[in-house]
């Protein structure tokens, strides 16, 4: 994948004021964490947001007052009504300690099942989710389903991927051809099944505004800083 660049500055804790009157001149508070050095607290510009965003597991070089570190954007906070950016979560990266990530799984083609046997295609799951090193993260897993016939369901098992392990369960259903109404309610069940049997990944969700709040980062090995407040 392509390295993106992203300039930030160093910001101070604030109260939610602050952060609003931060938000209006157009900046969107957030922080860095992850290995080998401690969180700290940022701020970067909502228009630059825009372009890096759609390109979610990309590596980001990031320029933090001078200084360049590789990251990744972890998690964001959005305005439930604007879907404007309230707050951004970034993870320091390198090539050595793998992340877990959230891949799109594409299907394309037309389905024989559909085209001749007059069955449904039915999608369960658009996304997988898998741990590995940045620069083995693929874009996307797109799947041809032309030769797909009714009756038939692609599991994440299914997908090949030799550069890391899935984190998602192997029996997640993806997607399948049924005949009728029964068959795709069958396929979002087991999916539904599956998701509920898999553990919890590892997750650092986003502070509320205007509480403190830590948590250690998750995603990358090795020993980092916990996450301060906002």
């Amino acid at each position: 994948m392509e390295h993106l660049k992203l300039t930030a500055k160093k910001r101070e804790p604030g109260s939610k004021g602050k952060l609003a009157a931060m938000r209006r001149e157009g900046g969107v508070p957030g922080i860095v964490y992850g290995p080998k050095s401690e969180p700290r607290l940022i701020e970067v510009k909502a228009t630059d947001l825009r372009t890096l965003l759609p390109k979610r597991n990309h590596v980001i070089e990031m320029n933090l007052d001078g200084e360049v570190q590789n990251v990744m954007v972890k998690q964001v906070e959005r305005d439930p009504i604007r879907r404007d950016a309230l707050h951004i979560d970034f993870l320091r990266v390198d090539e050595v300690h793998p992340v877990i990530v959230t891949i799109p799984v594409i299907s394309q083609g037309i389905p024989i099942g559909v085209k001749v046997q007059g069955g449904v295609f039915a999608i369960a799951k658009k996304s997988v989710k898998l741990k590995a090193k940045v620069q083995d993260i693929p874009e996307s897993f797109v799947i041809d389903v032309s030769d797909m016939e009714t009756g038939k369901t692609f599991y994440v098992r299914d997908l090949k991927f030799e550069k890391g392990v899935f984190v998602t369960p192997g029996r997640t259903a993806l997607f399948g051809v049924g005949t009728g109404r029964k068959e795709d309610e069958a396929i979002a069940a087991a999916a539904a099944t599956a998701a509920a049997a898999a553990p919890a990944a590892a997750a650092t969700p986003a502070a509320a505004e205007g509480k403190d709040k830590a948590a250690p980062a998750a995603g990358a090995g090795g020993k980092s800083g916990g996450k301060p407040s906002k």
